[in-house]
């Protein structure tokens, strides 16, 4: 009775330090917050931004004209010429030390505005906007996935917490009704219709259950942290959870995996589309304005114009477009086989995961018919304990086995709940 006596102060203990339950709330709750605030997400969403700055880096780099101002002053010193130790001369004597005077005119002075525009390049500019239009379209179906993946685990953890919630729920019901037991087992004890080990034995039910139930909330505690954290939920406080609604998705039109396959093998042909610009034909236009001279005396007269046209035919590379182009069909060919197995997996996986939901709805039925039965008999249980018909083992072996019963539904619904958020996930 001691030992009894100190369990039970123990669970009252561990009772009034559980959190108080706020209000009550669905699935979209967690879902939403996670949508919102997913580190992951928002790293894509600022990617995708990235992209639309790539675009207008494209033609700035590409179309718009590179204007940039240069000041230059070379000086040649030349050392022994006519006597002198070191001078800076256009005419240095033949015993002279220093560069040719040829190839230096002395020094340079320098000061010029520069201009060049790429010509020709409308192909080049179309093929690289292309490749970071895919790069974007990309970055947008990872998003996609990201997403999917998140309100998968979501429902997940959020199953878990249900389920904890729901063995709660029928554990204290039972706990109330051997408590209410215990006031007439206790009143037959008093008449000598029972012995006082009954009554013990009805307390050590009613201890076994509690102990079940404080183990519960354990779980329930460490569910809903997982839960809250992985949906970067900011309340600190406990709340009762509605039962999911997860109904089975129609088969789409076309399988959200299908296209990142299609944009990784459009991606390896834009990519072999970049690397062959650079087999293109390109003319660029140059031009300079300003001074220019290798005499300082003579710099007023040494302003002027410079203009450019530069073409560039590319003719022999060592064989590199075809070595690449051999190395992209591989590439491709590597897509192709992940694509086509997957293809086979998902319907695998789909048509598994559609008998196991259809078996255990199946085994929900038989389990709800045989609770109906345990419901009934522990009624009439009841009248036969209050009458003194009924042995309290016989009365506990009736609660044990509805007990049993109960948990068995909790674990068939949540198991079907995970089958169900599982099909959605791969029928996407």
């Amino acid at each position: 009775m001691r030992s009894a006596l100190l369990l039970t102060i123990s669970l009252s203990i561990l009772y009034l330090c559980q959190p108080v339950y706020g209000q009550q709330v669905n699935l979209d709750y967690f879902i939403n917050n996670a949508l919102k605030n997913d580190p992951g997400i928002k790293q894509n969403v600022n990617q995708q931004q990235f992209y639309g700055l790539q675009a207008q880096l494209i033609n700035a780099q590409n179309k718009a004209p590179q204007v940039n101002f240069t000041s230059d002053y070379l000086f040649v010193p030349y050392f022994g010429s006519d006597g002198k130790v070191i001078s800076i001369t256009k005419n240095p004597s033949s015993d002279a030390y220093g560069y040719d005077i040829g190839l230096t005119n002395g020094g340079t002075y320098a000061t010029q505005l520069n201009v060049a525009i790429p010509l020709l390049n409308k192909r080049t500019i179309n093929t690289l906007q292309a490749q970071n239009a895919n790069q974007a379209a990309i970055n947008a179906n990872s998003k996609g996935q990201l997403e999917h993946d998140l309100r998968k685990n979501i429902t997940d953890l959020y199953i878990q917490v249900y389920q904890a919630q729901q063995q709660e729920g029928y554990l204290e019901l039972i706990i109330k009704q051997i408590k209410e037991r215990k006031a007439t087992v206790e009143a037959l004890v008093k008449r000598g219709l029972l012995q006082q080990s009954d009554y013990l034995l009805l307390e050590i039910e009613q201890n076994t259950r509690e102990s079940e139930m404080s183990q519960d909330k354990i779980i329930e505690v460490n569910a809903y942290n997982a839960l809250k954290n992985a949906a970067v939920v900011t309340d600190t406080g406990m709340v009762r959870v509605e039962e999911p609604q997860i109904r089975l998705n129609t088969n789409p039109q076309a399988f959200y995996f299908k296209e990142k396959f299609r944009l990784d093998s459009l991606n390896l042909v834009i990519q072999q589309n970049v690397f062959n610009t650079k087999y293109r034909p390109t003319l660029a236009f140059a031009a300079n304005g300003g001074m220019l001279a290798s005499d300082f005396t003579n710099i007023p007269h040494n302003v002027g114009l410079e203009a450019t046209l530069h073409l560039n035919v590319p003719i022999y590379d060592g064989r590199q477009r075809k070595i690449n182009d051999g190395q992209s069909k591989i590439a491709q060919q590597s897509i192709t086989y992940a694509r086509d197995n997957f293809t086979i997996q998902q319907k695998n996986y789909l048509q598994s995961l559609q008998q196991q939901i259809n078996l255990f709805n199946q085994n929900i039925n038989f389990i709800n018919q045989l609770i109906q039965k345990q419901d009934l008999l522990l009624r009439l249980d009841k009248e036969k304990l209050q009458n003194g018909q009924l042995s309290i083992i016989e009365y506990i072996k009736s609660i044990q086995d509805y007990v049993a019963a109960k948990q068995s539904l909790t674990a068939a619904k949540v198991q079907l709940l995970l089958l169900s958020n599982q099909y959605n996930y791969y029928n996407w």
